[in-house]
């Protein structure tokens, strides 16, 4: 009896400590591996994640860049835009978007050295034909972006950067009626940001559509006091603005945006100020890799609110043509000649003497994802 005791506690005896090496050696679980930013946006239908990033080099035979947008260089390269969006916009129900800029176009719009810049931020809410918007998003105004990949030149109008507005703060409500109509409604704290405080807000009135597959359109009318275009800071601002866009056939597209400019109280002794600008758009495909693209503008500045010169009358115009080259998907090289011509010697040549022209050449890179 001793023998077999003895035999069934070393029995047990070794059953234990091979159990216990077992538990030493056998790996713990693996913790759950995270999913990759695919495998989120597949699991989420509407969620889209996109940017890109551009870079140009600019030469002026002027040594200032008057009355443009991005291009602060008169002779040099600059790391455009790094640009992110996150974008969650269902056809029914709550949704947002963020698109954030970084770079030197965003020095440009912040007004100082800060290199980010908060573009669009805004939460959506659509049910039917409505749409509702709220946060900060892009105005209606202009045939042209802030997005680079959406041009065809590398500069930007003088419409554009000197007679619209572009992000907006605040709300804005449409209709869809049919694909050939939605009527626009909404309010916002202005052009400028941030805007005064003695300022009342700037109502926002559109119209959207395309018609045909061959024709779409923008109408849109902006209204509000700001210190913008000189004179009294809470002068009213008013902007009637409209786009056409005509696809002639798949290869050659024309376009064309009006935009008829007052400001109350911009004049020397309180009187409004006007300005009218026309800008003619043209883009040609060669090939699926090449096309060409031109614009021409003429404003005339009735009372200088867009020269900077309020009560003296002038007339501008700008021509440029351009080229796009895209060797691979989602990468484009582009070059442009451009000339700005005044009435008024209100442009600076390199030796310091006023002229009536500017001439530049601009190279661009985009690659967008």
């Amino acid at each position: 009896m001793n023998k077999i005791a003895i035999a069934a506690a070393v029995a047990a005896a070794l059953a234990s400590t091979a159990g216990v090496a077992s538990a030493q050696t056998t790996p713990a679980p693996a913790a759950p591996a995270v999913p990759s930013l695919g495998a989120v946006i597949a699991a989420t239908p509407g969620l889209s994640i996109s940017g890109y990033m551009a870079g140009s080099y600019t030469y002026f035979d002027t040594s200032s860049t008057l009355l443009r947008a991005y291009d602060n260089k008169t002779n040099g390269f600059s790391a455009n835009q790094a640009s992110a969006t996150v974008a969650y916009l269902p056809s029914s129900g709550f949704g947002a978007q963020v698109n954030v800029i970084a770079g030197n176009d965003a020095k440009v719009l912040n007004g100082n050295d800060s290199a980010f810049y908060l573009n669009n931020a805004f939460v959506q809410y659509a049910n039917g034909g409505l749409t509702i918007l709220g946060g900060k998003f892009s105005s209606l105004a202009g045939y042209e972006s802030t997005n680079p990949v959406n041009d065809s030149t590398v500069s930007r109008s003088i419409l554009f950067w000197d007679m619209e507005p572009g992000a907006l703060t605040g709300l804005r409500a449409s209709y869809a009626v049919s694909p050939a109509l939605t009527v626009i409604g909404g309010v916002n704290n202005g052009w400028v940001s941030p805007q005064p405080s003695n300022t009342a807000k700037t109502i926002e009135l559109g119209l959207t559509g395309s018609p045909s597959s061959l024709f779409s359109y923008t109408a849109d009318y902006y209204r509000g006091q700001s210190p913008l275009f000189g004179g009294s800071t809470n002068g009213v601002l008013q902007l009637f603005d409209f786009v056409g866009s005509f696809n002639v056939n798949s290869a050659l597209t024309l376009a064309a945006n009006v935009d008829l400019l007052s400001k109350d109280d911009a004049l020397p002794g309180g009187g409004a100020g006007k300005a009218n600008g026309l800008a003619l758009y043209a883009t040609y495909a060669l090939s699926d890799q090449f096309s060409l693209a031109a614009r021409g503008e003429y404003i005339d500045d009735k009372d200088g609110i867009v020269s900077g010169s309020n009560g003296t009358s002038n007339k501008l115009k700008e021509l440029t043509l351009a080229v796009n080259y895209t060797p691979v998907k989602n990468f484009k090289l582009s070059a442009e000649v451009r000339q700005d011509k005044s009435d008024n010697a209100i442009f600076t040549d390199k030796d310091g003497s006023p002229t009536t022209k500017q001439n530049s050449v601009e190279l661009m890179a985009v690659y967008s994802f």
